[in-house]
Formats: C-alpha cells, sequence, structure tokens
C-alpha cells in the first residue's frame, strides 16, 4: 500500500468517527471541555500503553520537542472543547460545518508559509465542498420569493453554539497547519504529544473555569469513556497518520465527509430535517471530497500503464 493510499483510508476513517461526536456528546450530561478532556486524555493513555506493548517507549523519549508539536497538540485540545460544546447549544449540522471552516484557512496558510501548490482541480474540488457546507448550513437559502440569497446570520437560540463552532474551525485550521511540520515523527509519537499537550490546554481552562458533575449518571460515564477510545484514540490516531502522508489540501477535501455523517446522524437519531438545497449540499461535499481521492489514483494508474 502506498503512502498516499494510506493517507486516504486513514483520512475517511478518522472524518466518519469523527462525525459520530454528536451521538456521544448528547448522550453526556457534563459540559463540552470535560468530554473532549477525557477524549484527549484517554486517547494519550490508549496510545502510551500501545507504544510501551510494541517497546517503542525510548522513540517517545528520542523525540525532539520543538514548538510546532506543541502547538499542533494546544490548537488540536481546544479545537476539540470548542467543538464537542457547539454540538451541545446547536445542530450537529451548524457545527460540524463551523469546525470545518478550518481546513480552508489551513489550506491557505500551507499555501502562503509552506509553498504547497493548489492545483486548478483540487481548487475546484474544495471550492465545492465549501459551497456544498455552505447549503447545508442554510447560509445559501432559496424562497419563491427572494430566490436565491445568502446571508451569515445566527439565531438567539443557536449563537452560543455556533461561535464556538466558529472558534473550533480557527484550532482545527491551526492544528491541520502546524501538523505539515515535523514530518519526520513517527505517528505513534505524534499522536502521544498531540493528546498530551491537548489534555494540558484543556485541562488548564478546566482549573480556571471548574466543571460539575452533578448530573452525571452510570449512563454518562459509560458514553464519556467510550468517547474517549473511540473519537480520542482511533480517530484522532487515525488523522494524525493521515496529516503526515497527505497535503493540506487533500486533507481538506476528504476531511469534508464529516459534515454529511454529522448532519445524517442529525436527521436519522435526531430528527433534524435537511432542505432540498442541504441535501445538494451533502452530494457536493461528497463528490468534492472524493473526486480528489479518485483524480489521483487515476493519475497513478495511467503513469504506471504508460511507464
Amino acid at each position: 500500500m502506498s503512502t498516499k493510499t494510506l493517507g486516504y483510508l486513514t483520512m475517511i476513517a478518522s472524518a466518519i468517527l469523527m462525525g459520530c461526536v454528536g451521538i456521544f456528546s448528547r448522550n453526556i450530561n457534563i459540559s463540552g471541555d470535560v468530554i473532549a478532556f477525557t477524549r484527549m486524555f484517554v486517547g494519550g493513555i490508549c496510545v502510551l500503553g500501545m507504544v510501551c506493548y510494541q517497546g517503542n517507549m525510548k522513540l517517545i523519549k528520542k523525540t525532539k520537542l520543538t514548538p510546532s508539536v506543541i502547538a499542533s497538540g494546544v490548537c488540536l485540545g481546544l479545537c476539540l472543547a470548542a467543538y464537542v460544546s457547539a454540538t451541545q447549544y446547536t445542530s450537529l449540522a451548524n457545527a460540524v460545518f463551523l469546525v470545518y471552516t478550518g481546513p480552508v484557512f489551513s489550506t491557505i496558510l500551507a499555501t502562503i508559509f509552506l509553498k504547497e501548490k493548489i492545483s486548478p482541480v483540487t481548487a475546484a474540488l474544495l471550492g465545492a465542498v465549501f459551497i456544498g457546507c455552505l447549503l447545508i448550513i442554510g447560509i445559501i437559502k432559496y424562497d419563491a420569493i427572494n430566490g436565491l440569497s445568502a446571508s451569515l446570520s445566527f439565531s438567539k437560540e443557536t449563537f452560543k453554539g455556533d461561535m464556538l463552532g466558529l472558534l473550533s474551525g480557527v484550532g482545527y485550521g491551526l492544528y491541520l497547519f502546524f501538523s505539515r511540520y515535523r514530518t519526520d515523527i513517527r505517528s505513534d509519537s505524534r499522536s502521544f504529544f498531540n493528546f498530551l499537550f491537548g489534555a494540558i490546554a484543556i485541562g488548564v481552562c478546566l482549573i480556571v473555569n471548574p466543571p460539575s458533575f452533578s448530573k452525571m449518571d452510570v449512563s454518562s460515564w459509560v458514553w464519556l469513556l467510550s468517547m474517549g477510545f473511540f473519537i480520542g484514540f482511533c480517530a484522532l490516531s487515525l488523522l494524525t497518520i493521515a496529516a503526515k502522508h497527505l497535503k493540506a489540501a487533500e486533507l481538506a477535501c476528504i476531511s469534508y465527509l464529516e459534515t454529511v455523517v454529522g448532519a445524517g446522524i442529525g436527521i436519522l437519531m435526531y430528527s433534524e430535517t435537511l432542505s432540498t438545497l442541504q441535501c445538494i449540499g451533502g452530494v457536493l461535499v461528497i463528490v468534492g471530497g472524493m473526486g480528489k481521492i479518485v483524480i489521483t489514483i487515476s493519475k497513478k494508474r495511467m503513469a504506471l500503464r504508460y511507464a
């Protein structure tokens, strides 16, 4: 399996798992920052256990920490705290769209600072998934009187969640950007430090604003620990592997698959409805996100055929 294929597969799996955040967060009676801290803490313990079992602990100790490594973990932790909180205060579609303003921001930063080139095809695919998300969130609307229109407006009921969603998008974009540095670090070591510094960053927030555990019952604890494993350890480890093998633009296109997963869960499990335009948006996200993979694989096959 080529490194590109590995990157694509791990990114798809990560996006699907991350899209399931709403299922867990809505079954846990605690604030989003506690949920995010658990994701990072449990994930870190799982990675550490896996590394010790494989006898690679020395490699983690030998890893040279740099500002980009620390920053990527901190940004990821704060991003997750804001995102999980957003799913508790706004619709799943809103939360998942707003966090995915991050990959667009990351692609722009990578183009400026890392000199990564964006081909016309990649730009078109990225534009397609972005427009698709605008349709899903309802920023682009249609009615018989005004026709097709676009407006960035937030309701009082979802304002807090939407703002947290925007904040999570900034954090996610910075995480993806910083992950492009120090690609020499092993995936398991990178995962461990992401979990470590992410948990530390959220922990500082919890110390400043202590949460209340009065409403936590047995069911909430089970959901919380399960989320830590599946969406902490599994999803973020896969994302770390993908970030090592894919460019920022490729990560951006594929990661938008999470918006479809999140919106789908909202419809099937929480009776959240989607309009025709939002359905079209979902199709654009899938086509744009998967298009990058299809084009890359087709080019490789043609190159091998004529080699």
